[in-house]
């Protein structure tokens, strides 16, 4: 499985590993392989990252960060709709059992992980409490991570594939009128009508992917709004000339006479584990639960019988 991620993402440091290839690039045979060669190159990864920043602030070459005293590991998941339940599943599958006295109340455990609080909250808010110390650990998926981490150095992702909330973050124009005969990215950028006076109009909700992604395509007659919900509608409505939207089938962009376009695809996404880098490094027992949940995830995917890659990048 290949997963698009900013180019700027770079691999932890690890002198017994061979660089990984290309971000952008199909993953070649060999870094495609069974769980139990998974599960052991990320401990060894997640070693690796933790001394380099132990390392660094020693040396004065980084500031020394700041961790909240509590003696509980904080894990995000999403508070409602299909990753919530898909999230429940994969800890279920995992022997991990998430109880939940109250479903109105926001915070559970895991008897399996007893250091382990869980706490159920919208994706982009386990993002932001994972940057402010709030959460230790969280399941998101990987646009989510992308849109509102925002490259920050202290978001590590532990595990990128966890086989659920597959998506991917497209652009996508009418197939009729002026864009009819519009199949990619160059034609769109390339049509007369866009100028300083009169841009391209995008309707999304991420307004920091949307922008960045343009700029590093060259794209300069372009403007965003913001909008939640309903994209389809924007073109049709002549609000929008063109969504930035996440697509899964692709039938809801059919029955809304939309299409998406050759080079369009601004990442592709799926639910990750993700850590805070700070947490792992000073969270007394983070670390050790970030091994426990994977070597779960390893018994339950060899028992399933699938494959994946497992890969750390810092922000």
């Amino acid at each position: 499985m290949s997963i698009l991620l900013p180019t700027n993402l770079q691999q932890c440091p690890s002198s017994s590993l061979s660089p990984s290839p290309p971000l952008f690039s199909p993953p070649s045979p060999s870094t495609a392989f069974a769980v139990v060669g998974t599960r052991r190159r990320c401990l060894r990864l997640v070693t690796s990252c933790v001394s380099s920043v132990q390392s660094s602030v020693a040396n004065g070459s980084a500031p020394a960060a700041v961790v909240v005293e509590r003696d509980q590991i904080r894990l995000g998941l999403p508070s409602k709709g299909r990753m919530a339940a898909d999230s429940i599943d994969l800890l279920k599958d995992c022997q991990l059992f998430v109880k939940q006295v109250n479903p109105r109340q926001y915070v559970a455990q895991i008897p399996q992980l007893p250091n382990t609080e869980v706490w159920f909250q919208r994706p982009k808010d386990i993002v932001r409490k994972l940057l402010s110390g709030d959460l230790d650990l969280g399941i998101v998926g990987l646009d989510t991570l992308s849109e509102y981490g925002q490259e920050n150095e202290d978001l590590i992702i532990v595990h990128e594939a966890l086989n659920f909330g597959d998506c991917h973050l497209s652009i996508a124009i009418p197939n009729y009128g002026i864009f009819e005969n519009i199949k990619s990215l160059k034609e769109l950028a390339q049509m007369p009508q866009w100028s300083e006076e009169r841009p391209l109009r995008v309707a999304t909700g991420f307004t920091y992917l949307g922008p960045k992604f343009m700029k590093e395509n060259g794209i300069k007659h372009v403007t965003f709004s913001t909008a939640d919900g309903a994209l389809e509608a924007a073109p049709a409505m002549g609000i929008a000339d063109a969504i930035l939207d996440l697509v899964s089938s692709g039938t809801t962009l059919k029955e809304n006479n939309l299409k998406e376009i050759e080079g369009g695809v601004v990442l592709e996404s799926q639910a990750a584990l993700v850590a805070s880098r700070r947490a792992l490094t000073e969270r007394k027992g983070a670390l050790n639960t970030v091994h426990e949940i994977l070597e779960r995830l390893e018994a339950h995917l060899k028992a399933d019988g699938q494959f994946t890659v497992c890969t750390w990048f810092l922000w």
